[in-house]
């Protein structure tokens, strides 16, 4: 009989599947006492059942906060400069000789998620990846926000009056006749006398390329904005080089020089302040775990072609679910590691989960060495633990403390 009931409570712990809603809490006729063996069974079951809960939502949430670091290292770690041939075509006409045509990018990009090149949702809020299809099924949004503090929405970009080049012109290959490069060529017509003075380089060039820029939109726009100096200045930069490889003349070269090289590819300057610098993320629960976790990930970009430094990981939330035997359990969550290592790995904070009314405390320690410990108390006391070693990426088994007995973590 006791082996019955024990296995019955096991069930139904593991009928709840990814999206579907969990098994109705069994009606208890009369509590047992603490000490009795249906009571031990049963507290017993509940304890591993909350580790395993507890051990899913991590699972989830760090699945979110590494495709995010991943995207967000994508949408960073722009390559500014092509090849060391280009397009440009200028001035045959002062005897220069064509140049070979161009297969990459100007700027060269990762793979940045979809979200990142559509225009922003109006509060900023970019959806993202699932986590997993687990316990939690975390759908994240993210909204990024400024050195200044300030969100990047569509408001921001207005209030800006933040105009660029189209993003899809400097990172699709520059053979592509609506690259940069096809247009430069289009412009720079073959032996046009304003090659010779640098207002006519501003006439025929670069005011021209200022009329091509468009309203910001996208994630990538804005980012694009505060890599634009280097965009910049490598364009510059290519297209003189290449001048000079072609032979032209020193006026044409010297007019060249004098011309107002920038302020084309944006309508302003970024300052640091417009930097990105965090990312805000709202996890809502869509598996057998219901509620929400907000996060915030600080990060820094240093410079064009760096991968951002990742700092502080902050969050809170409440999650609940429904316990056969327990009723509805709350889990007040809160979340801080402030430690990585070069993998990106946290090895340093914790990750903690408190039901008050039903007495459960979950710990889960971050370790300087990769690896991770977890505690379950029961009214303050040490009912089991759980660890994780640098190869695993999540809790696999409970450890009864009481008897020193472990045991696979059932699916959550």
């Amino acid at each position: 009989m006791k082996k019955t009931i024990a296995l019955l409570l096991f069930a139904g712990w593991l009928l709840a599947a990814c999206g579907t809603a969990p098994a109705p809490a069994a009606t208890q006729t009369a509590a047992p006492s603490e000490s009795s063996p249906t009571a031990v069974l049963a507290n017993h079951a509940a304890d591993v059942q909350v580790a395993a809960k507890m051990a899913g939502l991590l699972f989830d949430l760090e699945s979110v906060q590494k495709n995010l670091d991943d995207d967000t290292t994508a949408m960073a770690k722009v390559t500014v400069g092509a090849a060391d041939t280009v397009s440009f075509d200028p001035g045959l006409g002062f005897g220069g000789k064509r140049a070979a045509p161009v297969a990459r990018p100007l700027v060269q990009i990762g793979k940045v998620p979809q979200g990142f090149l559509d225009p922003l949702p109006e509060n900023g809020a970019i959806p993202g990846e699932a986590g997993s299809c687990g316990a939690a099924a975390a759908k994240p949004a993210v909204t990024f926000m400024t050195v200044g503090g300030m969100a990047v929405t569509p408001q921001l970009l207005a209030d800006k009056k933040l105009q660029t080049l189209p993003t899809d012109m400097v990172t699709r290959s520059q053979s592509d006749p609506k690259s940069l490069f096809a247009l430069i060529n289009t412009l720079v017509k073959n032996g046009d006398p304003r090659m010779a003075t640098a207002q006519g380089w501003d006439t025929l060039l670069w005011d021209q390329l200022k009329n091509r820029q468009t309203s910001a939109e996208s994630l990538m726009d804005y980012q694009l904005w505060n890599a634009s100096p280097d965009i910049e200045q490598e364009v510059a930069d290519l297209y003189g080089a290449q001048l000079r490889q072609m032979g032209l003349p020193s006026v044409v070269l010297d007019a060249y020089n004098a011309s107002h090289k920038t302020g084309w590819y944006a309508s302003s300057l970024p300052t640091p302040d417009d930097a990105l610098a965090q990312m805000n993320i709202e996890a809502q629960m869509a598996g057998s775990i219901e509620g929400t976790v907000h996060e915030r990930r600080e990060f820094t970009i240093t410079g064009s072609d760096q991968t951002p430094q990742y700092g502080v990981q902050t969050g809170e939330g409440t999650v609940t679910w429904d316990a056969p035997g327990l009723g509805v359990l709350t889990f007040d969550v809160t979340i801080r590691l402030d430690k990585y290592d070069d993998r990106g790995h946290a090895v340093g904070g914790t990750v903690v989960g408190i039901d008050a009314d039903k007495g459960y405390t979950v710990n889960m320690t971050f370790l300087p060495d990769g690896t991770r410990k977890g505690e379950i108390l029961r009214y303050g006391k040490p009912v089991g633990e759980l660890s994780m070693s640098v190869d695993e990426d999540k809790f696999q088994n409970f450890l009864d403390v009481s008897t020193n007995q472990s045991e696979p973590l059932p699916n959550p």
